[in-house]
């Protein structure tokens, strides 16, 4: 692993040890992205969209935890693939009512790596950039603890 790529998995750990909110029904919220984009097609992957790939990962008691989106999609209209096309499907994913109230914003620059996220009530969504390319997006979810991070 590239040196560049361990500082953005570290910035990135970092967005998400900034998170600690509550996701308003886990179990429902995972059912549903089951009912609507089928089963995953290997162990936490749904093809949401043409092109828009998303990984979730859940906690202990079945809810999700984190999402994690490509920087890039498949626009409908055009097929052509852009940010915008994965901005248009978070907007559809988490409307603003499941985010809840915007608490606060922020980033963090590292040399050519960055991150910046806007922390909500019920999830934080962070986004991994480097030289000012966008490399992937991370919604977590309060309270809820993903098998792979440390105790809290």
């Amino acid at each position: 692993m590239s040196a560049s790529r361990n500082l953005c998995l570290l910035a990135i750990f970092i967005g998400f040890a900034v998170s600690a909110f509550a996701q308003i029904d886990g179990a429902a919220f995972a059912s549903d992205l089951r009912a609507k984009y089928g089963p995953p097609l290997a162990r936490e992957t749904f093809t949401a969209r043409p092109g828009i790939e998303m990984v979730v990962d859940y906690a202990a008691n079945g809810h999700v935890c984190r999402i994690q989106l490509p920087p890039i999609g498949q626009s409908a209209e055009h097929g052509v693939l852009t940010a915008q096309a994965v901005d248009d499907f978070m907007a559809e994913l988490l409307p603003v009512p499941m985010r809840g109230k915007e608490l606060e914003r922020g980033a963090e620059t590292m040399g050519l790596v960055s991150i910046s996220f806007v922390e909500y009530e019920y999830v934080t969504i962070t986004e991994a950039f480097q030289a000012l390319k966008r490399t992937g997006i991370a919604v977590t979810f309060a309270k809820e603890q993903c098998r792979d991070q440390p105790p809290q």
